[in-house]
């Protein structure tokens, strides 16, 4: 039986044994903490691209509703370009990035089996709100449904071999993004052997 002259007897009240009792329980929560995230850290990637996946699924078949499957293709070397999945139809989807005015704009970019713009889906932005986003509207998204995805396109005076289009007052830098965008899935869609 201990004596009650211990030293931790005498020194239970004290602030030392309380340093030393919160520094232990705090060195056991951190290990189970780092045990417990060094064992689930495949797991928890595994689950981040799941979910990344599931939500650009969501969003491909919001481009393409009547698609059965969309299956990734090798991208060509296109700067910008992300991924590419092919409908079981010929149709196209484009996972592409342009720099707008607070960093990149990520769009999906569908392009039917017959070349044209399907329509545009936002993947990321951080764009201003009520300034920048007005250009990421269904609105402004919808003036390119139809296009052919041929040339290049240009929010600016078009020069040899561009086709000028509309920007949104006020948000040039958004406008910019959107079009780039545009341009590197017809890029990507040019080298795929599309029109």
């Amino acid at each position: 039986m201990p004596s009650s002259n211990s030293w931790i007897a005498r020194h239970r009240e004290g602030a030392w044994y309380s340093f030393v009792l919160i520094i232990l329980v705090a060195v056991l929560c951190g290990g189970v903490l780092a045990g417990v995230n060094y064992a689930g850290h495949d797991a928890f990637a595994e689950a981040d691209l799941r979910l990344d996946e599931a939500k650009g699924g969501a969003q491909r078949a919001l481009l393409f509703p009547d698609a059965s499957s969309f299956e990734q293709v090798s991208a060509p070397a296109v700067e910008g370009l992300n991924s590419v999945y092919q409908t079981n139809d010929g149709a196209w989807v484009f996972d592409c990035s342009a720099t707008g005015y607070h960093g990149d704009v990520e769009l999906m970019v569908g392009i039917t089996s017959d070349g044209k713009v399907a329509g545009i889906q936002i993947v990321a932005e951080d764009e201003t709100d009520g300034i920048g986003s007005n250009a990421l509207t269904e609105d402004y998204f919808g003036t390119f449904t139809d296009l052919p995805a041929t040339g290049t396109l240009t929010v600016g005076e078009a020069g040899s071999g561009e086709t000028q289009v509309d920007g949104v007052s006020g948000a040039t830098f958004t406008s910019n993004a959107v079009v780039g965008c545009l341009n590197i899935a017809f890029e990507a869609y040019a080298q795929l052997g599309g029109n």
